[in-house]
């Protein structure tokens, strides 16, 4: 009798990870969260309130100048974290500070009274500007110390508007809770929006709910919150600054208040990773270290091609120094770009093809991961990790049933937000990747799983990625080129528009302004139909240049 062994190894695992949710007892904001939860929020604003978490009218959302900003703190060695803000993240370059709004918050039929509320998120508040759908953030004990909502003090409202499959974030995190690294749970809301005598219960969208990490989370996964908890925010992972504590605070984010000794453990675990000698770091890693975590955590990133996460050295991930062991662990954060949606970094070629050796953005930045995987035991225990993990929790076809499962259940939500949103969500889950969804999931799974094999197989190195390679020889070729035929076919088709309007000026005055500012259309109707002797070159031409135009256009968007 012949034995599935992958389907063996995926069944065990699954059947440990449930054995393990269901071993734990019930608390009342499981009720929260789940794939197939949806809840309805509804924020209540004084105009006031509403006025104090609007971003200031001088903000720059220019999202070019706040990355000017991000490069120039980067290459002086700064934080992630500009002076015009008192939060972290690209957003606080263009002057955004977010600030909390007191509000009444209906979750359900239970209206919590006098919450704060504010907008949160980087990326995604720039994309909240443009479509008018915002991030939130509740913090139930913002303005009351003792009130929290089903045991939490504070949850979030995700807009997911760069990603239209809706599903990136949330599929993430269950993959990181799969393979036995603590993450966020995380659920579905309908939020709607009432700013009192201005706007009565507008519905905003469809939000994904996560969890936040936080003293709460702590006691739920660890049974204490007595570690000291993180959030880095800098450039380059686990920085050492000699032993002033301040520059540690400016750079790591604490969550919870440290002890004297969790302030030099942390201290002494980043000496130990930017100044230690090989042989001092093989042997002592682990005693600061959980690595089995580690490399649970960091195989998940990779096999989801996660390049804005602690791959890149500077944000969205949390380290714990979980009290009793006294090491650490890396918990994950701000998801809804993994499944090789980094746009910044590669193509979306490179990305599927992300080196699972050499996974890390650029040289220097992540000496952690460069180190550890230098060590050839850590090093094998972490491919034997990603091999595991790929053909169970990243298997095709339980990536497939679990992504249509979801995406059946979303359907209906989704086209509450009309028909464009319908489109893109569609497009967004394929097995083939479209002009206008380059990160379609099916196809990323199925490319991604192959890559990895290969990778792990020895038959590929995959490809490395880093912020200068965004400006290589070839890439600035590549764009040169596309350039220059766009501006060819621009000036063919403002020729082209040209030639018509003279053509129909010939005629009459009417012609001449219906070519003018019907332009193809009208140019050729005129010209191979109301007039051709007058026309006819000129509407040639037109379809000739538009048609060059719309080739170079569709080329640009499938090969950039």
């Amino acid at each position: 009798m012949s034995i599935n062994l992958r389907a063996v190894e995926s069944l065990v695992l699954l059947i440990a990870f449930a054995a393990s949710a269901f071993g734990q007892a019930s608390e009342p904001s499981d009720s929260l969260f789940g794939m197939t939860n949806v809840l309805e929020v509804h924020l209540q604003f004084t105009p006031e309130e509403w006025e104090n978490i609007q971003p200031p009218d001088d903000v720059n959302w220019d999202f070019g100048d706040a990355l000017e900003g991000v490069t120039e703190d980067a290459m002086a060695g700064g934080n992630f974290h500009s002076e015009k803000s008192s939060r972290p993240g690209i957003a606080g370059y263009s002057g955004v500070d977010h600030q909390y709004g007191m509000a009444n918050v209906t979750i359900g039929d239970e209206t919590i009274y006098r919450v704060g509320v504010r907008y949160k998120g980087n990326g995604t508040f720039f994309g909240g500007q443009e479509s008018g759908k915002y991030s939130f953030k509740i913090d139930f004990n913002e303005y009351h110390d003792a009130l929290e909502f089903r045991g939490l003090k504070k949850i979030n409202l995700n807009n997911n508007v760069i990603d239209p499959s809706m599903l990136r974030e949330a599929l993430s995190y269950g993959l990181f809770r799969e393979a036995g690294v603590p993450a966020s749970r995380t659920g579905w809301a309908r939020v709607y929006l009432t700013v009192d005598g201005q706007t009565d219960r507008k519905y905003l969208g469809l939000y994904l709910v996560v969890e936040q990490v936080d003293k709460r989370f702590l006691k739920r996964v660890y049974g204490s919150s007595q570690g000291l908890l993180v959030k880095p925010s800098t450039f380059g992972a686990f920085r050492y600054f000699g032993d002033d504590w301040e520059k540690y605070e400016a750079a790591y984010f604490p969550k919870t208040e440290p002890s004297p000794e969790q302030r030099q453990r942390l201290i002494d675990f980043a000496l130990l990773v930017q100044t230690a000698g090989d042989a001092e770091f093989e042997a002592t890693i682990k005693d600061y270290l959980d690595m089995d975590e580690f490399l649970s955590f960091l195989a998940v990133n990779v096999i989801l091609s996660n390049l804005d996460s602690f791959l890149g050295g500077s944000q969205n991930y949390y380290a714990y120094l979980e009290p009793t062991s006294n090491k650490f662990q890396l918990l994950p954060w701000d998801l809804d770009i993994s499944f090789g949606a980094f746009v910044m970094l590669g193509t979306p070629d490179s990305r599927r093809d992300l080196s699972i050796d050499r996974p890390q953005v650029g040289e220097g930045s992540n000496r952690l991961i460069e180190r550890v995987l230098s060590i050839p035991k850590y090093k094998q225990t972490y491919h034997d990790r990603v091999e595991q993990l790929t053909n169970s929790i990243f298997d095709e076809q339980k990536m497939r049933l679990q992504i249509d499962r979801a995406a059946d259940f979303l359907r209906p939500l989704v086209a509450e937000e009309g028909d464009r949103a319908s489109r893109r969500f569609e497009a967004a889950l394929g097995d083939s990747p479209q002009s206008s969804s380059p990160h379609a999931l099916k196809y990323f799974v199925r490319k991604r799983r192959e890559s990895v094999l290969d990778q792990l197989a020895g038959r590929s190195k995959g490809q490395h990625h880093s912020w200068e390679s965004r400006l290589s020889p070839k890439l600035v070729a590549k764009w040169i080129g596309f350039r220059a035929a766009f501006l060819f076919a621009g000036m063919l088709n403002g020729t082209a528009w040209l030639w018509a309007l003279i053509a129909g000026l010939r005629d009459s005055t009417r012609w001449g302004f219906l070519n003018m500012v019907l332009y193809p259309i009208a140019p050729i109707v005129y010209g191979f139909h109301k007039r051709k002797d007058l026309g006819r070159g000129a509407a040639i031409m037109v379809v000739c240049s538009f048609a060059l135009l719309i080739v170079v256009i569709v080329a640009i968007s499938l090969l950039w």
